[in-house]
């Protein structure tokens, strides 16, 4: 399982020195340069020389004061950001553990993970854990719009969703990128997601540390899956 470096990857430290690994400096691609694939699970990253590297994980070894490891919304996306690089790789050296074992092809943080003083345990309870999107599953990635009690926000949303075989019903989830109210995370956290002829109600769940929202679903999503 081939990993993308964005940074360096001596600062991976000795948990994950043994992981196949293509460095890429960060004077030479941002993360913003990066596109995940949900039909391959994987990421693909284009240089500053025109270059376009893919491999199944993206690791963020790049220093910075965001502490956050995982988020939801970002599949197979991980951060090193420091100080403590050594227990940071570790955890994410149990996550890459945990994907292989699973046997799966995407893993997702259900919610923001940060380092803490005490190990987290059950580690496999804070992550999705899927094969490649099967036939039934769908995704969007396109522009949408978000209402709220204000009015409406012109966002880029990419979404994707599935039948659960447990409840029955439909369950979707995703990334979107937009000026939104601080609000939106303190008192107002539900919301309408449209896109072309569809709508469907959601809640914002957290802000990524790229500057998004993630939002999740359930029932009929917005948008469509013929």
């Amino acid at each position: 399982m081939t990993s993308i470096v964005l940074g360096r990857v001596c600062d991976l430290g000795p948990e994950l020195s043994a992981i196949s690994a293509i460095e890429v400096p960060a004077d030479q691609a941002r993360l913003r340069d990066a596109r995940f694939d949900a039909g391959t699970d994987s990421w693909s990253l284009t240089t500053a020389d025109g270059r376009c590297i893919s491999a199944r994980i993206l690791i963020d070894t790049r220093p910075s004061t965001e502490p956050t490891i995982a988020v939801h919304g970002m599949p197979n996306y991980f951060r090193i950001p420091g100080p403590d690089t050594t227990a940071q790789s570790r955890l994410v050296a149990h996550c890459l553990e945990l994907l292989r074992r699973s046997g799966s092809t995407r893993i997702e943080a259900r919610a923001r993970i940060q380092l803490r003083r005490r190990p987290l345990r059950a580690l496999a309870t804070k992550f999705y854990l899927t094969g490649s999107i099967p036939t039934d599953e769908h995704v969007y990635d396109g522009a949408a719009t978000l209402t709220l009690a204000e009015g409406d926000i012109a966002v880029h949303a990419r979404l994707s969703g599935h039948l659960d075989a447990i409840d029955g019903r439909y369950h979707w989830r995703g990334s979107i990128a937009g000026e939104l109210p601080d609000e939106v995370l303190t008192k107002q956290r539900s919301v309408t997601v449209s896109t072309t002829g569809s709508s469907a109600p959601a809640r914002v769940m957290e802000r990524t540390p790229w500057g998004g929202y993630t939002v999740t679903g359930v029932g009929a999503p917005p948008f469509a899956i013929d």
